[in-house]
């Protein structure tokens, strides 16, 4: 009987990524995209949590669940989407720009607030501030002089008045075929 040959040297001194790319590459690979995903979303919340909490943001979601027209037809509440869209830059030197496009809705309908402001001297300017319903219906938010719509809540100022039905407590559903005809 003849002896088996002698292993050769190089098979069995193989190291360990030579053992094991075959499941180590595929792993390696998902904790990258992995890495990305969570790196991407962070961002996001980042970016989500920063825009939301700017003046023009405030002021635009602050004018929507003011204006009498806008509740009557997204109804109460109106909430706002988690990510608005857009850009957002304001300088040291009092300046700023806002192009923003923000997801309202509310218990009847939805739409998108389009929201374009300026900043000079540190006090903002909203030449472009409307509501597109799904319906394709505007809605316009801007005012004839921004300074007075910053103190007023259209809504607040109906209701105390009298001349607008109060907030229902559940919104009376409507059937669809009502919406279209």
């Amino acid at each position: 009987m003849t002896p088996s040959p002698p292993i050769p040297p190089a098979i069995a001194r193989r190291n360990w990524w030579a053992r094991h790319w075959r499941w180590a590459m595929p792993a390696l690979v998902l904790l990258v995209a992995l890495g990305a995903v969570l790196a991407i979303g962070f961002a996001l919340d980042r970016w989500s949590q920063w825009s939301r909490g700017s003046e023009p943001y405030v002021e635009a979601m602050r004018r929507a669940r003011c204006s009498i027209e806008l509740v009557q037809v997204l109804g109460e509440p109106i909430d706002d989407g988690y990510l608005p869209v857009g850009t957002l830059q304001q300088g040291s030197d009092g300046s700023g720009r806002a192009d923003l496009v923000l997801k309202v809705r509310g218990p009847q309908a939805h739409g998108d607030l389009f929201l374009a402001g300026r900043r000079q001297q540190a006090q903002w300017d909203y030449p472009v501030m409307y509501v597109l319903t799904g319906d394709t219906h505007t809605i316009d938010l801007t005012a004839l002089d921004d300074a007075e719509a910053v103190t007023r809540c259209e809504l607040a100022d109906c209701r105390a008045q009298g001349d607008c039905p109060p907030a229902p407590a559940h919104p009376p559903s409507v059937p669809r075929q009502a919406l279209e005809a």
